[in-house]
């Protein structure tokens, strides 16, 4: 655990927040930043060009630094925002995302306490478009893996929740940006490269809030994702041939598992 009563000069820190057409819940992620009280912080909202009234919403929030142009997507739009980053601490907060309140503080004191540490992440809730807790059991086993983080662990199975992850900029300038190659894994793709660079300081509390709306990924897409996985496992996983090859096994039973989840309730619709 941080001890919060340590005095500790605070690292500087961006946040990049990635959008597009978010108006009907970029307002709570800008909230979430603003009410954080960290000293100094930079919110960096790098735009794709909405329509939906997302960027009057920003407009609304002082201090925010908009950039509305045509992009190629979330990982160009990460990436061009990351580049402009001022801070010595990056993270991006997608635009229906949101932080726990005191998050920056905690992951600020972290890693002002661990200098060595290029990186740091903490635990993740998932919610539903209405901003209820959903999948809570997925959490407690992500939070578990988290607690025994290893890299040879982290290769096994994508655990480290994007918007609960903070690296320093020097970090993210070895390891490289976003690789637009993976459509859905371009963070375990990164954290991965990270992780090559050091073990990251493991916060044991909520930093945030992942946005998940039921049922919009295919069943295609789901297998995307997971093939990306064992991709990015064999991209860094040298060394480590026995947990690359739990990563490609687990992916496969997850899909299995999901297909057979998704024929079942097929079925049990058609019957009533």
């Amino acid at each position: 655990m941080v001890n919060s009563r340590l005095p500790v000069k605070l690292p500087s820190l961006t946040v990049v927040t990635p959008c597009l057409n978010a108006a009907g819940t970029i307002g709570e992620t800008l909230e979430s930043v603003r009410s954080q009280a960290y000293p100094g912080v930079e919110h960096v909202v790098m735009d794709g060009g909405s329509t939906d009234g997302t960027l009057d919403i920003v407009r609304s929030f002082d201090g925010v630094e908009l950039v509305s142009e045509p992009d190629g997507g979330r990982v160009e739009a990460a990436n061009k925002g990351a580049a402009r980053a001022g801070g010595e601490v990056v993270a991006w907060l997608n635009a229906d995302d949101r932080y726990e309140p005191g998050a920056l503080l905690r992951v600020g004191r972290a890693l002002a306490e661990r200098p060595e540490a290029p990186w740091a992440t903490g635990y993740c809730r998932i919610i539903d478009g209405h901003g209820k807790e959903i999948r809570k059991g997925v959490t407690a086993y992500k939070n578990w893996l988290l607690r025994h983080y290893s890299l040879s662990l982290h290769l096994t199975q994508n655990f480290v929740s994007d918007p609960a992850t903070f690296v320093r900029r020097s970090a993210l300038q070895r390891a490289g940006p976003l690789d637009p190659s993976f459509l859905t894994a371009h963070d375990y793709d990164l954290w991965l490269r990270v992780a090559r660079l050091g073990r990251p300081v493991v916060i044991r509390e909520y930093l945030s809030s992942f946005r998940m709306t039921e049922g919009t990924l295919s069943m295609e897409g789901f297998d995307s994702q997971f093939r990306e996985h064992v991709r990015a496992a064999r991209r860094h996983g040298a060394g480590y041939p026995v947990s690359v090859g739990a990563n490609a096994f687990t992916s496969r039973a997850i899909v299995t598992v999901y297909r057979a989840l998704r024929l079942s309730r097929r079925i049990s619709a058609a019957r009533r």
